[in-house]
This record gives structure tokens, sequence and C-alpha cells, in this order.
């Protein structure tokens, strides 16, 4: 099995930010950690991980036709996202979850649910998956692989 994890956002695009307990988070930097972080753990099996350049903000590649990879090269892509917009920047004792997303066509979301179980087995509240193209994971299936946006997290959630 061949897998392309993507950290979203990047290239100038900060994505979501937040200040808790007096740091400053940014989406397109926790992406990066995350998918390097994920690679090592998938290194643990019998598949091979690429990572799209970090350095690049694959949406914005996507949009212009010039994309770094290959999709049809891979059986699944992996675009890593924190979510935002609770704002609960001093925790209110309620994680607000974790959810991800599968392309309109998906026959099949087994990989989804696994993701999320194990993310709701941390203490995130599992906000299930949802149908959407979203640009990236929408040209990945259209290229014959499996893909998937994870949104992690709220990044603006102190729990």
């Amino acid at each position: 099995m061949k897998i392309l994890l993507i950290s979203g956002h990047g290239a100038g695009d900060s994505g979501a930010c937040a200040k808790i307990k007096g740091k400053t988070y940014k989406e397109a930097e926790e992406t990066i950690v995350m998918v390097k972080k994920i690679k090592e753990q998938l290194s643990k099996y019998n598949v091979t991980v690429d990572l799209y350049p970090t350095d690049r903000n694959a949406y914005e590649d996507a949009k212009k036709g010039c994309l770094k990879v290959d999709f049809s090269k891979y059986n699944y892509v992996l675009e890593i996202h924190f979510n935002a917009c609770v704002n609960d920047l001093k925790g209110n004792g309620k994680t607000t979850g974790t959810e991800a997303f599968i392309t309109t066509s998906d026959k099949t979301n087994k990989a989804e649910k696994n993701m999320l179980s194990c993310l709701s087995a941390l203490g995130l509240n599992n906000r299930g998956f949802k149908s959407h193209n979203w640009t990236v994971i929408n040209r990945a299936k259209t290229k014959g692989a499996d893909s998937c946006l994870l949104e992690v997290c709220f990044i603006d959630d102190a729990d």
C-alpha cells in the first residue's frame, strides 16, 4: 500500500490560529507536526508513506493545476487539518471533537471510522464522517486514490 500524507495550509497560509495559555498555535505548523508523527507510526507497517512537500499548499497547487505529486500512484491520500470556530480558549471541560470528510463518490468509510474511533479513544468527541468534495481529496479520488480530509480537533478549543 502506498499512502500520501498532506499537511493542510502552508506556503503563507497559516490556516486557523489560536492563542491558548500564552502559546500561539497555527494550523499550518501543527499539521506538519501531525503528518510527520503519522508517517513515523505508519513506518512500523508494510506500507510506503510519502509526504506532500510541507513547504507547499496542496489546495493552492490543486487550484492552479500544479500539484507536486501524481495522486494515481497512491492507494490512499490523507489530508490533515485542524478545525476552528469554537473560541474556547480557556477550556470548558468539553472537547469539540474530530471529524473526517470523504468524497461523495466514496463507497466505504471503514478507514475513516477507525481513525475517528482512535481519536475519540483519546478523549475527543467523535463528530463522525461527512461527504464533501473538498478540492484536494476530490482530485485524489478522480485519480483513483481513496482519500480523506481529517479535522483532527479544534485548534481553538483548549480542551
